[in-house]
């Protein structure tokens, strides 16, 4: 089917799609899916190269952050050196597809991580990561955790958990915001003496006590632990709701309640 579609609009002796120059009969002509492969790949290319041109902004303390951490010492990560910040809005206006949801996180964090994987055709050692003017500085180390989780802890991007979520009935929070990222966000907010938000006091006093699930958990699809940390911690956050809401009722994002995070 796809030989043919190719054949129907390309002419024998029109130049070749791939970009060689010569007639499409004596290149691609009767090797027609290497051309869905390389066009895949220089769309892909033209994404990132989109992407790395934006310019790079310094909201809030995001400069400050970003310059003093050493990321291939502190995660052994041998290949990412740094992170990039870039407008949030400037970044929507690049991506065709679920504007939706990324609205949802900039009304709820101010900040985005972008999927290293849209970007290391073009710029393989920083990560990428959008943010809003407005940024406060517990969001700056909340996506800046995640980024170390992922390059030196469980190796995991937010929301890339989304089917165990849905197959264990987990709540997202919960697999988004392991053990190894509650770690990264208690190094990072005493290093940068951060006042946390209502959220990361949350994820801060679950992992205090020892409350967060463990990556080894989801990497190992261990769908009968998960689900037990899981009941633990929500166990956990019934009997402390008062001390929980205590902690964080004067905080950035308060709406008044105890989340399952």
């Amino acid at each position: 089917m796809f030989s043919e579609i190719i054949m129907h609009k390309i002419g024998r002796n029109e130049a070749c799609p791939c970009g060689s120059g010569k007639k499409f009969k004596n290149c691609h002509m009767g090797r027609e899916e290497e051309l869905w492969v390389i066009q895949t790949e220089k769309i892909k290319t033209e994404i990132a190269q989109k992407i790395t041109d934006l310019p790079e902004v310094a909201y809030g303390r995001s400069k400050e952050f970003a310059e003093a951490l050493d990321i291939k010492k502190m995660t052994k990560n041998p290949r990412h050196s740094g992170v990039k910040f870039v407008d949030f809005d400037a970044y929507v206006k690049l991506e065709p597809f679920d504007k939706k949801n990324l609205k949802a996180v900039h009304h709820q964090s101010g900040a985005f991580i972008v999927n290293p994987k849209k970007t290391e055709n073009v710029d393989a050692e920083n990560i990428y990561v959008a943010i809003t003017p407005g940024i406060d500085n517990s969001s700056l180390i909340h996506e800046l955790a995640h980024v170390l989780d992922f390059l030196g802890g469980s190796g995991l991007l937010p929301g890339s958990a989304s089917e165990m979520s849905v197959a264990t009935q987990i709540p997202m929070d919960q697999l988004d915001h392991l053990k190894e990222y509650g770690d990264w966000l208690d190094c990072l907010k005493d290093r940068f003496a951060v006042d946390l938000n209502a959220e990361d006091m949350i994820i801060a006093y679950l992992n205090k006590h020892d409350m967060l699930i463990e990556a080894s958990l989801l990497k190992n699809k261990d769908i009968g632990g998960l689900i037990s940390r899981s009941q633990r911690m929500t166990e956990f956050l019934v009997r402390h709701k008062d001390e929980i809401h205590e902690l964080i009722k004067d905080r950035i994002g308060y709406l008044g309640g105890v989340s399952s995070t």
